[in-house]
C-alpha cells in the first residue's frame, strides 16, 4: 500500500496542473471542539443532507454537509456511539454507552424518549423490511432486536464472540454481523429472529469490521483489519459465505462504502490514515484507482452520492507513555486525544 501511495504522489507532483486528473482531496473542514475525545459512527440521511456524528460524551451532533455547518445537538443523547436514521418514521435512534437508546424526531431534533434495555451499546442498524432495530453491545455476546414502532425487545440473538462489529442488512430481512474477535460473520434472519449461517472468514480475513452490502450482486463487502494477515476488503457471497475476492486496504480498515451508480468503492483506514478508492469491474473484481492520505484516526466515513463527497471525523491523537500501549494496533497508536480538536473533514474532486 505504501508503494501505491508513493507512486500516486509522484504522478501528481510531476504532472502539469492543467493535466492533473481529478483526484480526491480535502475540500472542507468543520471544527467541532467539545470536551470529549471519543467518538464512533457517522450516520447519514441523504434526503436532508444531514450527518449524525456520534461523539459519546459529547452526544449526537447534527451537521448539514451541504453548508458544512452544525444544525444542532440532539438533547438527551449523551453516550451516543451510533444512530439509526429512519426518515419514514421521522425518528432517529441512538445506541448509548449506558445501554439505552435515545429516540428523537428528525424534523426538529426534539427528544421523544430514552429507553434502557441493554448494556453498553456500541452500534445500531435499522432494517426496513422488518421494521426492526438491531443493537450491538460492547464486550457482550448478545445482539438485541427491537421493534421500531413499539420500542419493545422482540428478540435476543446469542453469538460466540464478544466484539460485535456494526452489521449491515440486505433489504431482504437478513442481517450480517461481523465478530471481530472470532474472525466470523453471522447471517441472521430478522423475520424469524434466528441465526441461519455462521461463516469462518479467517483464511483471508482477520478482525472483520463494519460492512457494506452490494445489493445488485448479492455480496457482503467486509473490511478486515488484519492483525494476523494483511489488511484487506473481503468480498463474500451472501448466500454461501464463500470469499470470492479481496482488495488491499490500509491498516485499521473500519468503514467501506460502495456507490452502485458510479461503481466507486471507498475503504477508510484509521491507523494508516488512508482512503483507498476502487472501481468495481464485476461482482468480485475491484481495480485500485487512487489512494488519499487523510489524517490519523480518520476511520469512519459517510458518502453523499449526489455530490460524490466523502466526510469523516477525527481528532489530534496523543501517545501517552504512562497509559496502556496499544502496540498491537501500531507502535505509537494514539491512546488519548487533545480536547477541542475534533473535526469533520470533507473530501471531493
Amino acid at each position: 500500500m505504501a508503494t501505491s501511495v508513493l507512486l500516486l504522489a509522484c504522478a501528481v507532483s510531476t504532472a502539469k496542473a492543467g493535466d492533473a486528473p481529478g483526484f480526491y482531496h480535502q475540500i472542507g473542514e468543520l471544527k467541532l471542539g467539545g470536551t470529549g475525545t471519543s467518538w464512533d459512527h457517522i450516520d447519514y440521511d441523504p434526503s436532508s443532507h444531514r450527518a449524525y456524528l456520534s461523539r459519546r460524551a459529547d452526544g449526537l451532533t447534527v451537521v448539514d454537509v451541504m453548508t458544512n455547518a452544525v444544525v444542532g445537538q440532539v438533547a438527551n443523547a449523551k453516550g451516543s456511539g451510533a444512530s439509526a436514521i429512519v426518515p419514514k418514521l421521522d425518528r432517529g435512534f441512538t445506541a448509548n454507552t449506558d445501554g439505552s437508546t435515545s429516540v428523537f424526531k428528525l424534523s426538529d431534533l426534539s427528544p421523544v424518549d430514552r429507553v434502557s434495555f441493554g448494556d453498553n451499546f456500541d452500534g445500531v442498524v435499522y432494517d426496513e423490511a422488518t421494521n426492526i432495530l438491531a443493537y450491538q453491545q460492547a464486550d457482550n455476546s448478545k445482539e438485541l432486536l427491537v421493534d421500531a414502532a413499539t420500542m419493545k425487545l422482540v428478540g435476543t440473538i446469542e453469538v460466540e464472540g464478544t466484539q460485535l462489529e456494526r452489521p449491515v442488512v440486505d433489504n431482504k430481512s437478513n442481517l450480517y454481523l461481523p465478530l471481530r474477535d472470532k474472525h466470523m460473520v453471522y447471517k441472521i434472519d430478522l423475520k424469524e429472529k434466528k441465526i441461519v449461517a455462521k461463516w469462518d472468514v479467517s483464511s483471508k480475513c482477520t478482525e472483520p469490521s463494519g460492512s457494506e452490502f452490494d445489493v445488485a450482486n448479492n455480496r457482503l463487502l467486509l473490511p478486515c483489519r488484519g492483525k494476523q494477515l494483511n489488511p484487506v476488503l473481503a468480498i463474500i457471497d451472501a448466500d454461501t459465505g464463500a470469499i470470492t475476492g479481496t482488495a488491499i486496504s490500509g491498516r485499521g480498515a473500519d468503514d467501506v462504502i460502495l456507490d452502485p451508480a458510479t461503481k466507486q468503492l471507498f475503504i477508510s483506514a484509521g491507523v494508516d490514515g488512508v482512503l483507498t478508492i476502487y472501481k468495481q469491474e464485476s461482482a468480485d473484481k475491484y481495480t485500485l484507482t487512487e489512494a488519499l492520505q487523510t489524517r490519523p484516526s480518520l476511520r469512519v466515513i459517510r458518502y453523499d452520492a449526489g455530490t460524490q463527497k466523502i466526510f469523516g471525523v477525527t481528532a489530534e491523537g496523543i501517545y501517552d507513555a504512562s497509559k496502556k500501549n496499544l502496540a498491537a494496533v501500531s507502535p505509537f497508536y494514539a491512546n488519548a486525544y487533545t480536547p477541542g480538536t475534533f473535526v469533520m473533514l470533507t473530501y471531493g474532486r
